[in-house]
């Protein structure tokens, strides 16, 4: 038995705009079309799928999965409600429907799964919801000795119920997605508790730091001696002491004793001076993961606020190695392509 993690996607939410050329994306591919996506895949010893747990399913995800091996993944799980990274689950649905005549297991955050069935109604009563709470660990049915956590993050005041999906296999083994993001939402403990992770796969929308784009930045350009960012310094200046409202898009109109109880540690460890995490080499320093996957990949706001050039593939894999070996970060650093795998559990763990 071995489990690996496939990338079905890696894409923005738009990766080439209608009319214009994208160096990162080859648009006469149509893998390269597809928005952010992994597999988490169990092989048996013959090299036959046993189980595939699928995180995000936006444009292109179907065409990935029919091409591959035409399988119906055995659940899936979302990071937050927008379209790129939700469109594909009508089709999944449907075709489990059709094939087993049972409700199909989709795991979310509350919040996450109500916006989601708005644009999905149809598919209400074939869906068989199950929440993750924040900061609770929850068994994978489909998935022996699987185990998940959902931590909150903040991307935007639009992403209802975001989080970053922290996957566990017998307690030894851990995957973080973190989703599209901004801001995590992390008690001290979270950050404890993610040390030393396997792998990360991150949003890596943009390499310098563009905060109203809601996503965060790869890193920060004071890290490497250049001047510190106007934008994330006034970006600081107007929402960095506003925390409440950073958790406002995660918390229910109605009191859930786990969720506001984990919001209210938040907001005491974060008034007790713990520091926001907008970078992913930030993020990377705080709990020392051993891999990072970059994804969600645009580069135009680097172009537009700071004249920096949009990377093609290797030119973003070679310069995120050169900024971590000159941010001291023991992390590997990939830029993964579609359909690369990594190599998580094999049969000696």
């Amino acid at each position: 038995m071995s489990i690996n993690i496939r990338t079905n996607g890696r894409g923005n939410a738009w990766p080439v705009p209608l009319g214009q050329e994208h160096p990162f994306y080859d648009k006469s591919k149509f893998e390269d079309l597809a928005n952010a996506s992994f597999s988490i895949i169990e092989y048996d010893k013959d090299k036959c799928i046993n189980k595939e747990l699928l995180i995000d399913a936006g444009h292109g995800t179907i065409q990935y999965l029919i091409k591959s091996n035409n399988r119906i993944p055995d659940a899936i799980f979302l990071t937050h409600p927008h379209i790129d990274h939700t469109l594909s689950i009508d089709w999944i649905v449907q075709s489990y429907k059709r094939q087993h005549n049972k409700k199909y297991p989709i795991y979310a955050s509350p919040l996450c799964w109500e916006q989601t069935l708005m644009a999905f109604p149809q598919i209400g009563n074939m869906v068989e919801f199950k929440p993750l709470l924040t900061g609770k660990s929850r068994k994978i049915d489909e998935f022996n000795g699987m185990e998940l956590i959902f931590y909150p993050v903040f991307h935007g005041e639009a992403a209802a119920g975001a989080g970053m999906l922290l996957f566990e296999y017998k307690k030894i083994r851990k995957a973080v997605f973190t989703g599209d993001i901004l801001l995590p939402l992390l008690r001290k403990r979270d950050y404890e508790y993610l040390q030393n992770c396997d792998i990360v796969y991150t949003d890596a929308n943009n390499r310098y730091p563009y905060p109203n784009s809601n996503h965060w930045s790869v890193f920060r350009p004071e890290i490497l001696g250049e001047e510190k960012s106007e934008f994330l310094k006034s970006w600081l200046k107007s929402k960095g002491n506003k925390t409440n409202w950073f958790i406002r898009p995660n918390i229910p109109v109605k009191y859930n004793k786990t969720i506001h109880g984990f919001f209210e540690e938040f907001l005491k460890d974060t008034f007790n001076g713990q520091e926001l995490i907008l970078s992913v080499f930030d993020f990377c320093k705080k709990i020392d993961t051993k891999n990072i996957c970059l994804v969600h990949y645009s580069g135009s706001e680097d172009f537009k606020h700071y004249e920096k050039n949009i990377l093609d593939t290797n030119e973003l894999q070679s310069w995120v190695v050169e900024s971590a070996i000159k941010s001291r970060l023991k992390s590997k650093f990939f830029v993964p392509r579609v359909g690369d795998m990594f190599a998580w559990v094999n049969d000696d763990d």
